[in-house]
């Protein structure tokens, strides 16, 4: 018995070292598949291995299939949400329960001018903003939304720009467990409504000023002659005032007509071949009565070299007219002196009009293509302005808007047009118009400009 003994302990030990080996050798495999599985690493065959090893690898396969579909929904997940935050006009910023930013889109980034996205951050410290941080707060205290209007000076490269943000801010809760994970804040810039609203306000408030001012007088003199007639002289006077006020009413109306109908963009232009010289001339004529009463010296300077143009008539005409009689009507001095000319600016033909006139102050440059805006409101009034004369020049060509270009604070008056020469070929229809003012330098008052090509 103990020489089998002897004989069986070799035996077994030889195998049991063999079968040790063997599964340390598939343990190290199923270890290494492991490792694959957990770097998302392919995992290797299993046909020539055991039987468990090889229910082992399937299970591993399972796994490592299970994975790559959660991480291909992760990442698709993560694409729509960009997507969609990267394609919203609003800024979205979501926080965690001590606000800290998670996530902030692009847009909120170029909506306040930061110089790096604020994730890691707390809302104070990104926005520098107390009633922001307030808000969010509030949110996460209450779990309740939060509305506000934020008003907020935005740096920028030349100094501060003030802007208005509607902010919402709402709780977080996730579906697993009571209470909130975070609060989702969405910005919406609303400045340029808020600037709309405010330039409506004003409109509002300017026609009923402008329409009371004579229907106050015209009222007035009416009241006066139904109270106590005067005699004829006074009667007649009485009379011609109300007339001339009853004009103005009727130009502002008209105005203001027709810049309602040049926004909605109902007046087509109608292109044809225009030979400025032509629409100078004809300018010219209407003034004609005018230059005679102020006394004015007007010259021309029209080369004969220069080329047909294709724009719309009729609104060059009435800008040439409209600029001309301006100049003459707030020359503001005996010796006024005007000149038209036109000449070549590279591939473009250049149309001035200026004159020796005050000009326009520098602080008002800046407004004078606001709707009843007047530098010398008692002048303007006096000579039948309605003050919307550069609104509607702004409103006539939309894609080539008048400019002020601002010099020295009371200068001569120069006004610019820019034409392109019409080209040789037949074909009217691959012709690009371009005709429009460009520009102003020593800016005059400018009360009734209802024609422009700009």
């Amino acid at each position: 018995m103990t020489t089998l003994w002897l004989i069986l302990w070799p035996v077994l030990f030889v195998i049991s070292a063999g079968t040790a080996l063997i599964l340390r050798h598939h343990l190290a495999q199923v270890r290494r598949a492991i490792r694959h599985l957990a770097l998302e690493q392919d995992i290797a065959s299993t046909s020539s291995r055991p039987a468990i090893v090889r229910e082992i690898y399937g299970d591993l396969h399972q796994i490592a299939h299970r994975q790559q579909k959660f991480a291909q929904l992760i990442a698709d997940e993560d694409f729509s949400l960009r997507a969609i935050l990267g394609s919203m006009v609003e800024g979205v910023l979501v926080a965690n329960r001590d606000l800290t930013i998670r996530l902030a889109n692009d847009r909120l980034t170029k909506m306040f001018s930061l110089s790096r996205n604020p994730v890691g951050r707390t809302v104070m410290e990104a926005f520098r903003n107390h009633v922001l941080h307030q808000m969010a707060k509030r949110t996460v205290e209450t779990e309740v939304p939060q509305y506000a209007e934020l008003p907020v000076d935005i740096r920028e490269k030349d100094g501060f720009v003030a802007k208005q943000f509607q902010v919402t801010s709402v709780a977080l809760r996730p579906p697993t467990r009571e209470g909130i994970a975070g609060i989702l804040l969405v910005f919406h810039d609303v400045t340029e409504v808020r600037s709309l609203e405010g330039v409506r306000k004003d409109f509002v408030a300017n026609v009923s000023h402008e329409l009371r001012t004579p229907l106050s007088i015209i009222t007035g003199y009416l009241e006066t002659l139904l109270e106590a007639p005067p005699d004829r002289a006074t009667t007649k006077k009485f009379l011609a005032t109300m007339h001339k006020h009853a004009q103005r009413l009727n130009l502002l109306v008209d105005d203001l007509l027709e810049l309602s109908r040049l926004e909605s963009r109902r007046l087509p232009l109608k292109f044809q071949a225009v030979q400025l010289r032509t629409c100078v001339a004809r300018a010219l004529e209407r003034s004609d009565s005018l230059i005679n009463t102020v006394g004015a010296t007007v010259n021309v300077d029209i080369p004969n070299e220069v080329p047909v143009v294709e724009a719309d008539q009729v609104k060059i005409e009435q800008a040439i007219f409209n600029l001309l009689d301006n100049a003459l009507k707030y020359g503001g001095k005996s010796g006024l002196k005007v000149w038209i000319s036109v000449r070549r600016s590279d591939s473009d033909l250049l149309l001035e009009v200026k004159d020796n006139g005050p000009g326009i102050p520098l602080t008002d440059q800046p407004h004078i293509f606001e709707r009843f805006y007047r530098v010398h409101k008692d002048r303007s009034r006096d000579a039948g302005g309605t003050g919307l004369g550069l609104s509607i020049v702004n409103a006539e060509y939309p894609g080539a808007p008048v400019a002020c270009i601002p010099h020295s604070a009371f200068l001569h008056s120069r006004f610019t047009s820019s034409a392109s020469p019409l080209p040789p070929s037949p074909d009217q229809s691959e012709r690009s118009p371009n005709v429009g003012f460009l520009g102003q330098e020593h800016c005059l008052p400018v009360s009734d400009l209802d024609g422009h090509d700009s």
